[in-house]
């Protein structure tokens, strides 16, 4: 029996059920040679602690290090076994197999606790999905301890997630990678794990972008009513994201050099005075001059604060949905199935057309307000005409 830095003990309440007497020590044929027995019944206890030794200290260690409890006096032969071989190299820590202090290192227990500290920072419309994405990784983890998450762990999450939930692989990418953010502030913030383990790839499918010509979107254009004329314009030739057109104020418009400073966006019914995005700064882009009179106008009339698109059923900021049911009945009226978001009809269509008519990408770039070149290059579409042109300099006739 591996007794070395400490021994195996029963719990002073565990007596032989059927008796009720104390369980002995008894040599018994197996691995240890040594087990706990009512002498008379020939029972055995159902729990199990360690007495361990170390460094002048005792420690009474009723579970393992993921928390699962000495049921079986094997387990706690292999425990005392783990212990002796981490004291013997001088990698014991007492904190790992304390109960109360074992808790406090449950996964169950620091994600809620990082939860409290993401979720102000976490965009409103994006706080339902981030809540079901720690609540999941609580209920896999549970009690495993921060500590000792390694690669394989990651694994089996990532094949739990695919096996159990009925989602996409970038949903399940979500999910990995909200818990990588989670073990990178164990890392970075708190300073209890050294090392964040390798994370699998998770291969998504690319949706090729859905976008509109320009004459496309003239044709949607003039079906929309006249009164929601002004931001839809705006959409169209600046490419700005709904949300950022939505919480565009007259204070964020240069009259004179005519220009406006993109710096806010509504997420849902919450303004917020950030770009969307980790990494979004604000960004400044020319006022296209088919939209300069209405916004100087707008401007003029208005006091720094206003909105620079106001509803004129509401005389309120535009809010998501009705951005989404004005181009549905446009969609539909133009016969086009409703596949095509809005998003699409505007700002991939604006770097798209762009980019296929010539323009520098690193200019799309800023006016898109894009971190990196490469979230631009996705709107380099081939343009089937421009190809079919190419290829008629070929030919098999010489004559």
């Amino acid at each position: 029996m591996p007794e070395g830095h400490g021994i195996i003990r029963v719990p002073n309440n565990q007596r032989c059920p059927k008796c009720n007497g104390t369980f002995k020590r008894v040599i018994v044929k197996g691995a240890s040679g040594i087990a706990y027995r009512c002498p008379d019944c020939l029972t055995f206890p159902d729990r199990y602690y360690l007495d361990v030794h170390h460094k002048g200290e005792r420690i009474r260690v009723f579970s393992d290090r993921q928390g699962k409890p000495l049921d079986a006096f094997q387990r706690a032969v292999d425990l005392l076994s783990h212990i002796n071989y981490e004291i013997e190299n001088h990698i014991f820590d007492s904190s790992k197999y304390k109960k109360s202090e074992q808790k406090e290192f449950y996964a169950s227990v620091k994600l809620v606790e990082y939860l409290e500290y993401k979720i102000g920072s976490i965009a409103p419309s994006y706080q339902k999905d981030y809540k079901r994405y720690i609540r999941t990784a609580e209920e896999f983890f549970k009690t495993t301890d921060v500590r000792e998450i390694r690669k394989v762990d990651i694994i089996n999450y990532q094949q739990y997630l695919q096996q159990s939930l009925d989602v996409t692989n970038k949903t399940v990418k979500n999910y990995i990678d909200v818990f990588k953010a989670f073990l990178n502030y164990l890392k970075n913030d708190l300073e209890i794990i050294s090392v964040v383990p390798k994370f699998p790839d998770i291969d998504i499918e690319q949706k090729p972008i859905k976008w509109l010509r320009q004459e496309d979107q003239v044709r949607l254009y003039e079906l929309i009513p006249d009164k929601h004329k002004p931001i839809f314009a705006f959409l169209i030739l600046h490419g700005c994201r709904p949300s950022e057109a939505r919480a565009l104020k007259c204070k964020n418009v240069d009259v004179q050099d005519h220009s406006i400073t993109i710096c806010a966006t509504f997420s849902g019914h919450v303004y917020r005075e950030r770009r969307k995005g980790k990494k979004a700064r604000f960004v400044t882009i020319p006022i296209h001059q088919e939209i300069y009179g209405y916004i100087a106008e707008r401007v003029k009339n208005n006091l720094p604060e206003a909105f620079v698109f106001a509803n004129p059923n509401t005389g309120k900021p535009y809010c998501e949905n009705s951005l989404r049911l004005i181009f549905a009945d446009v969609r539909k009226s133009a016969g086009i199935g409703n596949s095509l978001r809005l998003y699409d009809a505007t700002r991939h269509s604006f770097a798209s057309n762009l980019v296929n008519s010539g323009a520098s990408i690193y200019k799309v770039q800023k006016l898109c307000g894009h971190s990196t070149v490469k979230m631009t290059e996705k709107y380099a579409h081939s343009d089937i005409e421009s190809l079919r042109v190419d290829m008629e300099t070929l030919s098999l006739n010489c004559h």
